[in-house]
Parts: structure tokens; sequence; C-alpha cells
């Protein structure tokens, strides 16, 4: 007796979360690892990465850069408005603040393409 072929719903993969927010730190510690070695310190002995005066540790150029990073993983283009003006304090500030915004750019690409 022949089996009826069910149409399958087309699957939507999740938001790769995991491979974004690796993207993110593993780039970050790349950058602080290069800003200390081009201010002359080791990125051990400089903490945060160092800073001079009331800047903040990770600037919003760097993190426009980690958009561009991650547009492969998540399949559509974040814009520069993602960032927070400013930059960030640490990359936990980073990764608290572009989850969120990467994912719901995430699903409304996905519901674009529906």
């Amino acid at each position: 007796m022949p089996v009826a072929a069910t149409k399958a719903k087309p699957t939507t993969a999740p938001f790769p979360a995991a491979n974004v927010e690796q993207r993110i730190r593993d780039f970050l510690a790349e950058e602080g690892a290069m800003q200390a070695t081009l201010h002359g310190a080791s990125v051990a002995s400089s903490g945060t990465g160092g800073t001079v005066g009331p800047q903040p540790v990770i600037d919003s150029l760097v993190v426009v850069s980690l958009l561009i990073e991650l547009e492969p993983i998540v399949g559509c283009e974040l814009p520069e408005d993602l960032v927070r003006a400013g930059g960030y304090e640490t990359v936990e500030e980073v990764v608290q603040h572009l989850m969120p915004q990467v994912q719901k750019r995430w699903d409304k690409n996905r519901k674009e393409k529906k």
C-alpha cells in the first residue's frame, strides 16, 4: 500500500545566537589585542583595553566593523544605527545591547523573504 506523500512545512532555522555571540566576543578580543599592541601594552596588563580619559573602551567605529563581520552569519545587512552612540565600556555591554538588535533584524529579514 503506497504511503501518502505529505507536504512538509518549510522549516526556518532558529536565530544563530551562539554563533553571533561567539563572533562578537572573538572579534572584540582580536580588536582589543590589536589595540593593546598598537598602544604598546599587552592585553593582560591593559585589563579592559586601556583608555585615556573618559573615552569608551570599545568605540562605535569598532562595533560598526563588528556588524559587517556579523552580516554573513545572519544573512542580512546590519545598519550602523544598531550601534549605541558613544561606544561601550565592556564586551558584555556590546553583547547585551547588540544581541536583541541583531535578532530583531534577523527576524525581520526572515519575514520579508516569505
